[in-house]
């Protein structure tokens, strides 16, 4: 079992040494809470991010009070399905099938947002995937490798500094 506090405060170390910013962390999200969310957005969370939400419900940097952007990396449950939504939403009027088996939850606070991805017949789909806004298009005829990029790994992975 991940020790998540443990794992973001490195990562928060590493990645944000420099930015003078301390983490936010939010407190345990209730089982309630990510049945709500799973309700919401249509698919389970896969067993990483629901053990991730038990222990840190959201992860993130603590900002100033007027900061246009959001705080938050790593979006906490009470924010995931509005996430979600707008995130889903940008593709899909030509990837509507993709888009529904997507599920955002690392803001990268640029337009871009990095999550899981079911396949088709209802598999999670090995790693983590990032949509990059930048590079899609909103044409029907464009592939999703062209604008989804996949890390291999699970998210303990991915945030190990």
């Amino acid at each position: 079992m991940t020790n998540w506090p443990d794992l973001l405060t490195r990562h928060h170390a590493a990645a944000q040494a420099d930015s003078g910013y301390e983490p936010i962390f939010g407190d345990p999200a209730s089982p309630e809470s990510i049945a709500d969310v799973e309700s919401k957005i249509g698919l389970p969370l896969p067993a990483e991010l629901k053990d991730l939400y038990l222990r840190v419900d959201g992860y993130g940097l603590q900002m100033e009070p007027e900061s246009m952007i959001s705080p938050w990396f790593i979006v906490p449950t009470s924010e995931i399905s509005d996430f979600v939504s707008a995130h889903r939403g940008t593709f899909a009027d030509t990837h509507r099938s993709l888009s529904d088996r997507f599920i955002p939850f690392i803001d990268w606070a640029n337009g871009d947002s990095m999550g899981y991805i079911y396949d088709r017949d209802g598999n999670l789909i090995d790693g983590l995937h990032m949509f990059m806004h930048e590079l899609y298009r909103y044409d029907p005829e464009q592939e999703p490798d062209e604008f989804i990029r996949s890390f291999e790994g699970s998210l303990a992975d991915f945030l190990e500094p």
